[in-house]
């Protein structure tokens, strides 16, 4: 039973740096990183990665991003479709040239460089949500902004991936690229039948139901199925989350779910995700590739920033809205480290400079919130 200590610990530390972090002008989730980061294997030892920590995880962020789907407003996220399209375009073709190149001059070879570059493409907004809620910017344009280029980076990457892992990669990480895009397709398919009938018919009936909680259980299990179908498709569970949020945020019973969804999630399974990020942290073995992990996160946070800074600023944001629109989709978090797990098992990443990449994909992690807060502060 020692993963019951383990949760406790997390949730109390998470809470306490979370409330610090506010006192001293940062955003909550940057305490509750380092909390992760205090406990865990980098520092005072006292939690381990282990299963039950990971699967609270991994729910911790399909809660945070269909809590952002319930939340957004889906008919400003199509206003501003056009500027996500550029926004995501010109956000994973930075980072592919620039990781490419730096691959090269180290000497990892065509495709593990390539394949660099399609790990620092992938964005995770999860935490830049958590930011923007914080301060009360998830419906500005720029908000809005973010989430749509979030959705179509996410598919890009996982094209991207899917490419690479059936046609340059070996073992358990390759797939028959035909199916993958046919159950990618359906998937898609799917999510217009949630939104339109599915959703609002289950939504329906759970409100004619007797027991009391019936409206939220039904929209959490929507939640956690669009998650699972979504991974199925060889996509990220998030992008079934937020779909899942958006679905029923078109239903009377929105905000009944709301209620619930941030009532589980906050107290929960949020806190164990951002912890567990600060976990994947390790000081091993630094001393030897410390420049090397400097420089990528550098280049990680940079190429981002600028690439989709410019993406929002030729569709006509203003350089404000452009500054906070980089900013957050700066954060690599959980979707690159999805793809740097399946690049690894396909044999497309050295395993010697692994504990590197996941270094710097933590440290673009934790630094993306700071550098969205001052942005958003010059607006």
């Amino acid at each position: 039973m020692e993963y019951l200590a383990s949760i406790g610990l997390i949730l109390i530390s998470t809470l306490i740096l979370g409330v610090l972090s506010q006192r001293i002008g940062m955003p909550a989730v940057v305490g509750e990183i380092l909390a992760g980061l205090l406990l865990g294997p980098a520092v005072l030892h006292l939690v381990n990665l282990n299963h039950m920590v990971s699967v609270g995880s991994e729910i911790g962020v399909i809660f945070l991003m269909f809590i952002a789907g319930l939340e957004c407003d889906f008919d400003l996220v199509k206003k501003y479709l056009k500027p996500a399209f550029s926004v995501a375009i010109c956000g994973v073709i930075l980072p592919v040239l620039a990781f490419t190149l730096y691959g090269q001059i180290l000497g990892q070879g065509i495709e593990k460089a390539l394949f660099w570059g399609v790990i620092f493409s992938a964005t995770s907004v999860s935490i830049s949500v958590e930011v923007l809620q914080e301060f009360g910017k998830l419906k500005s344009v720029a908000g809005a902004t973010i989430l749509g280029a979030a959705v179509v980076d996410d598919v890009i990457s996982i094209v991207l991936l899917s490419i690479f892992s059936s046609v340059f990669g070996t073992g358990s990480g390759s797939k028959n690229l035909l199916v993958l895009f046919t159950w990618q397709i359906l998937f898609f398919v799917l999510i217009i039948l949630v939104i339109k009938w599915i959703a609002p018919w289950l939504m329906r009936l759970a409100d004619m139901l007797p027991a009391n909680s019936a409206v939220s259980v039904v929209g959490i299990s929507i939640c956690l199925l669009m998650a699972y179908l979504a991974e199925a498709a060889n996509l990220s569970t998030v992008l079934g989350a937020f779909f899942a949020g958006i679905a029923i945020a078109r239903t009377p019973l929105r905000d009944q779910v709301i209620k619930s969804a941030n009532q589980v999630g906050y107290s929960f399974f949020i806190p164990i995700f951002f912890a567990a990020i600060g976990m994947e942290m390790s000081f091993k073995g630094l001393s030897s590739t410390w420049i090397i992990v400097i420089v990528m996160t550098v280049l990680a946070l940079l190429t981002k920033w600028i690439g989709c800074g410019i993406g929002a600023k030729l569709t006509g944001l203003t350089w404000n809205e452009a500054n906070v629109v980089g900013s957050g989709m700066v954060s690599r978090g959980e979707m690159a480290l999805i793809v740097a797990q399946i690049g690894l098992a396909s044999h497309l990443l050295a395993p010697e400079l692994y504990s590197e990449i996941i270094m710097v994909i933590v440290l673009s992690t934790i630094l993306s919130p700071i550098m969205l807060k001052f942005s958003i502060k010059s607006v």
